[in-house]
């Protein structure tokens, strides 16, 4: 599994030649899986290059590998508005199915192999953060993602688990 913070800034390369690095990625809502990557752009770019997230070769934290015959495509506002970015998706709130507010989105991991979103890091606030840790939720069907916030089903709410990396622990 690869979190979104470990794969930012990661160089992109096809043919053993760097194109660029990861800057953002489309997120499709409703199938949860991540659709392409965006990359920085250059001087000269108006929009943003991409490319699909099945033109993926290898993938490592900090290289990811394109097949050899793609070429980048442009993002086009039409792409714009039927994916989700993910500066848009993290800090999003996360509640329950009864309107209860649980945190917002800090990270989240996914499946390298085929791009389906599997758990999410999420954040109470500053001060549990720094005193119980973060806490990681599964990503199950029961997940809905939209674009004002995310909603969780009592299941997936009794799954939630500590990453048991706060001053509470280290005190111990």
């Amino acid at each position: 599994m690869l979190y979104w913070s470990e794969i930012l800034g990661a160089s992109v390369y096809r043919n053993d030649k760097n194109i660029g690095n990861v800057e953002n990625l489309m997120l499709h809502p409703e199938e949860k899986i991540i659709a392409g990557f965006l990359l920085e752009r250059r001087n000269r770019d108006i929009r943003y290059r991409y490319f699909p997230y099945s033109q993926i070769e290898t993938m490592k934290r900090d290289r990811i590998d394109l097949k050899g015959s793609m070429e980048l495509k442009t993002l086009t506002k039409a792409d714009g508005k039927q994916y989700m970015f993910c500066e848009d998706f993290l800090k999003k709130t996360i509640q329950d199915d009864k309107g209860e507010w649980i945190g917002r989105v800090a990270d989240f991991g996914f499946d390298p192999s085929n791009g389906f979103v599997r758990d999410m890091i999420f954040s109470g606030s500053f001060v549990e953060d720094m005193w119980i840790g973060r806490k990681r939720m599964p990503v199950l069907y029961q997940v809905e993602f939209s674009r004002e916030f995310i909603t969780i089903d009592k299941e997936t709410r009794e799954e939630i688990t500590g990453l048991n990396k706060g001053l509470r622990q280290w005190l111990k």
